[in-house]
């Protein structure tokens, strides 16, 4: 299995047809279904299901097309890296949770950006799972994570902004009124809450009682979504900062208050590049300086 393998068989997972891929790569369709042939041979798996009309992936060739991209992206990232002599150059991507804490994050990108123009930022929305598998697989060269969160193999700096915890409600709903909530105020709400084990056991700690004493319906990833059945009359467990409160809706914080960190990480095992060392370096200087300022 070489690059030239990988590239055609990606151009005709996209194109979903092999008369399609071979135009824009400009070889010939025998050549093409050849070096598919051969590729399918060497692995000794079918990758595509063939119809009269149209192709698509098998579940291998599911699972090759997503490898297959992380390893095309990464020769050409380190051809970019290895191209360039006078300036930095490449791509960064960033796997985050959401969190205002990226703040941070997002403005060392602008500014590393604008003293290296031929670097290219690219931020991730994921899950700390997701983060930590992207980081640790090479997609990724950071990940932003939530804590509490499993980050084993992984070194961090801690991000000077913590999250802030509380619930997102309607203001006319069975809280209306309120500007805080106490663990007792949650008691036969019907909630939403994050899927991190991790979470709901600090904020076990927080109501002083086991999680599952709460009315939990359901569960959600990301809180743009559990936003909207909180505006239909739900309730959902959340950071600050991601929602803005409006006319509907409002976050409540905790009160006692709880809040908790937010680390900015990266693989132990991934080999040091100039480009990530360069742009660590800078988020270090602008951590420190904000946590001096404040």
């Amino acid at each position: 299995m070489d690059l030239k393998s990988l590239r055609y068989f990606v151009a005709i997972a996209r194109e979903k047809s092999f008369t399609a891929a071979a135009e824009k790569l400009f070889v010939t369709q025998p050549t093409l279904s050849r070096q598919i042939a051969d590729l399918e041979e060497e692995l000794g798996h079918k990758l595509f299901d063939r119809t009269t009309r149209r192709i698509e992936l098998t579940e291998k060739g599911v699972y090759l097309f997503g490898r297959a991209q992380s390893i095309l992206s990464l020769v050409e990232k380190t051809k970019l890296e290895a191209m360039s002599t006078q300036d930095l150059a490449g791509d960064l991507t960033i796997s985050a949770g959401e969190t205002p804490a990226m703040a941070v994050v997002a403005e060392t990108l602008e500014l590393f950006q604008r003293t290296h123009p031929n670097v290219r930022g690219h931020l991730l929305s994921a899950s700390a799972q997701d983060a930590a598998l992207n980081v640790r697989m090479g997609t990724s060269n950071f990940g932003v994570f939530n804590m509490p969160a499993e980050i084993d193999g992984f070194d961090y700096v801690k991000l000077p902004q913590q999250n802030r915890w509380g619930l997102l409600a309607r203001r006319d709903g069975p809280l209306a009124g309120k500007t805080s909530v106490s663990p007792q105020d949650l008691e036969g709400l019907t909630i939403y809450a994050p899927k991190q084990e991790a979470i709901r056991s600090r904020i076990a700690g927080w109501l002083g009682q086991p999680f599952e004493r709460l009315k939990v319906v359901g569960t959600y990833n990301l809180l743009y979504n559990a936003s909207l059945i909180v505006r239909s009359g739900g309730h959902a467990l959340c950071i600050d900062g991601i929602t803005r409160p409006d006319d509907d809706i409002a976050f409540l914080p905790f009160s006692p208050p709880l809040r908790t960190d937010v680390v900015f990480a990266w693989s132990i095992a991934a080999p040091k590049r100039t480009l990530t060392e360069a742009f660590l370096s800078l988020l270090k200087e602008r951590i420190e300086a904000q946590t001096n300022r404040d």
